[in-house]
């Protein structure tokens, strides 16, 4: 591993060196496998996620996150309006964008080359937070998996409670990968990766006593708070969230 700790850098991948904000960007798609049916793509899912980064001593800093995204249909392109259930063959209103948080991680050094990360989130239980750091060909790999109680947005864009129907065990895997010399050298290092997020099907999808899983699959991009990564997901963020932007920069909720 480099001469930079665990704690460093998780800190650098995510967020910034010194306290400040960072930007991740998520596209992905949403696929619903059903016990004895072929795997079907439901939706895609493009949003933004700002973390804010704070020192808490020298072996620990928080990371407060919140998130804006919309869904998009995969065959028009457009903000997703309705889904047609292939095996109902029903026509229902689809959720058309979320808003998530605020949560918090808090990340601890356990000596030089092992952390201890908290998290708590609105609309979620925490069951657990496991992180592992690898190196190769001069790469440095980060893998999280988060294990939680909560839900998918519902049609109106709002999240279940754990309790009530629709918050079930669910699985987040975040593999985000950077060059070993920039998380070392710059000061808004660059990371990329992809991400998994994994539970029951939702209510609003209409199977009824079917069951199966719902899974979405994508990739994540760091990016300063003002860049315009995907042109197109900015303005239609912006035009579905005014109060969430100033001017050309992301105005983050809680922060």
């Amino acid at each position: 591993m480099s001469k930079l700790t665990a704690l460093q850098i998780y800190r650098r991948m995510f967020g910034t060196p010194n306290d400040g904000l960072a930007a991740y960007w998520y596209f992905g798609t949403m696929s619903v496998q059903v016990e004895a049916f072929p795997v079907i793509p439901v939706i895609t899912a493009e949003t933004i996620m700002v973390y804010k980064t704070t020192t808490l001593s020298e072996d620990s800093f928080r990371m407060d996150w919140w998130e804006i995204g919309y869904m998009r249909d995969p065959v028009t392109g457009e903000v997703a309006e309705t889904w047609t259930n292939p095996i109902t063959g029903k026509t229902i209103p689809a959720p058309r964008k979320f808003e998530e948080g605020p949560a918090t991680f808090t990340i601890t050094a356990d000596g030089p080359e092992r952390l201890t990360i908290g998290l708590v989130q609105a609309h979620a239980h925490v069951l657990g937070v496991d992180v592992t750091i690898s190196e190769a060909q001069g790469q440095v790999f980060l893998n999280q998996v988060e294990r939680k109680i909560r839900g998918f947005p519902k049609q109106d864009g709002s999240f279940p409670e754990p309790g009530e129907p629709g918050a079930v065990e669910a699985r987040t895997q975040l593999s985000v990968w950077a060059d070993r010399q920039a998380l070392e050298t710059e000061a808004y290092p660059f990371s990329s990766g992809s991400y998994e997020f994994e539970l029951s099907l939702p209510g609003w999808m209409g199977f009824g006593e079917l069951q199966g899983t719902c899974l979405t699959r994508g990739i994540m991009r760091k990016a300063p708070m003002h860049e315009r990564t995907n042109p197109i997901a900015w303005d239609r963020l912006k035009a579905l969230f005014p109060e969430r932007f100033d001017g050309e920069a992301v105005k983050p909720a809680w922060f």
